[in-house]
């Protein structure tokens, strides 16, 4: 028996003599105390004498994937982790985003679709595609409940397409007995309450509006298409809508600068609303896919991820400090497993305006991209080259993340110096500097949510 290399030890917390392991396969987590630690430090020498007082404890840690009895066990679990995110699916929901419009009202600056901006909207005949396709994969596949996300584009312009769409999956996910819920993902400047309101009587669950900071910092990024600010409006629409439905919040940040994310929460926090909002996410701008024909002319590289990895790090425990100072704890966790979807058989898929199914939102509006079209029962080539491209194979077996990782994000990689899908898109780095931080929050919450429930 031996600690598993996938298992990360935290030592000392949540105080001296108590420890953390966390398995970024199972991602079981359990507080240890020092003698465990220890004899588990000598557990490949270990003798009965030592061991036979820990029976139980050591039988536990080999259930929950933190300790293993050697290599051979440890490769074998391994792939079948990998595998079964590969080719298994969760069939409690089948999340689908369904682009209404690739036009939009805004002109932001890092815009990854502008360069295959149209005016195209979906069409009725294309919005009758789409629900056939949508009955026929959650009958095949036995999904328990469908979740549509509205995407664009600016998906609020057109809300015909919306309607038409939600109201036909939601009478037939009621009479199929599948649970049914649709969201939008918008620049916000439509978010009315009567908006809200309409969409409520087809079961919106909730919305989430993405800005980039507070008032000219925000214009700047994100102006009207035909100029013109749009923070001030933005905020009005939140503030009517945010008692309606729940509201969360994407910011983007660029080259380690999280100030305009401090104002925006601060911002939140002065209109009386910061606690009513959903999720607030935060992420680094990250550089684009070329123009339509060009993907490999990448855009915007210099954007964020190709910082050193300590200054992400720095970014992100400034934003962890505020989160915490503010009381803010609706947020992902940093070591959840987050295999790229391009690498998934099944799970969630983007529909754009002309029926093609893709599996980043990223790569919109390349064709040669797309993995299928809804006129067709199965992915095509594209698809199962992505499904197939297995980049973990090129990783160390004995690397601590390759399990909540699998190789990194396909289109990191592309916009990357090899602009090659098939190659490794490592954040090894980064994540040793953020993994304890990131395991003891989650540990805390888990503390202070069972605590609570007392």
């Amino acid at each position: 028996m031996r600690l598993s290399h996938h298992t990360i030890v935290v030592k000392d917390y949540p105080s001296k003599g108590e420890h953390l392991l966390y398995s970024t396969r199972t991602q079981a987590l359990v507080k240890i105390e020092d003698a465990l630690r220890l004899l588990l430090d000598r557990l490949p020498s270990a003798g009965p004498a030592d061991t036979v007082p820990y029976q139980q404890e050591i039988k536990q840690l080999h259930d929950m994937g933190l300790i293993v009895t050697g290599d051979a066990e440890e490769q074998s679990r391994l792939r079948e982790h990998l595998n079964q995110i590969k080719f298994s699916h969760d069939e409690s929901c089948l999340p689908v985003t369904i682009l209404t419009t690739y036009g939009c009202n805004f002109k932001c600056t890092y815009c990854f679709e502008e360069s295959t901006r149209t005016n195209d909207r979906l069409s009725a005949e294309h919005q009758q595609k789409i629900i056939r396709w949508l009955k026929d994969r959650v009958r095949t596949l036995g999904y328990r409940s469908l979740y549509l996300n509205y995407y664009g584009g600016e998906p609020l312009l057109n809300q015909p397409a919306i309607e038409q769409i939600s109201t036909e999956m939601r009478r037939w996910c009621r009479e199929s007995g599948v649970g049914f819920g649709m969201a939008l993902q918008t620049n916000g400047y439509l978010l009315t309450p009567q908006v809200v309101r309409k969409f409520l009587e087809l079961n919106l669950v909730g919305v989430r509006v993405s800005l980039d900071g507070v008032g000219e910092d925000h214009d700047r990024y994100r102006p009207l298409r035909g100029g013109g600010g749009t923070f001030t409006r933005i905020m009005r629409n939140i503030v009517d809508c945010v008692d309606l439905v729940p509201i969360g919040i994407s910011i983007g940040f660029d080259k380690g600068d999280v100030e305009p994310i401090e104002k925006l929460v601060n911002h939140f926090e002065e209109l009386g609303i910061l606690h009513k909002l959903g999720r607030i996410i935060t992420s680094p701008i990250t550089p684009t896919v070329g123009p339509a024909g060009r993907p490999e002319a990448v855009r915007g590289s210099e954007c964020m991820c190709h910082s050193q990895d300590a200054t992400l790090a720095a970014a992100m425990r400034r934003i962890n400090a505020l989160f915490e100072a503010k009381g803010i704890n609706k947020v992902k966790s940093g070591m959840a497993t987050n295999v790229c979807p391009l690498t998934r058989e099944n799970g969630g898929v983007t529909i754009d305006q002309e029926g093609r199914l893709y599996k980043c939102n990223s790569l919109l509006g390349h064709p040669e991209f797309s993995v299928g079209h809804v006129d067709d029962a199965q992915y095509n080539e594209t698809g199962r080259r992505f499904r197939d491209l297995d980049v973990w194979r090129q990783c160390p077996i004995d690397c601590t993340y390759l399990p909540m990782c699998s190789g990194g994000c396909r289109l990191m990689a592309f916009v990357g110096e090899s602009k090659s899908f098939r190659v490794a898109a490592c954040k090894k780095p980064y994540l040793n500097e953020m993994a304890a931080e990131f395991i003891k929050r989650d540990y805390d919450r888990l503390t202070a949510k069972q605590k609570a429930a007392v």
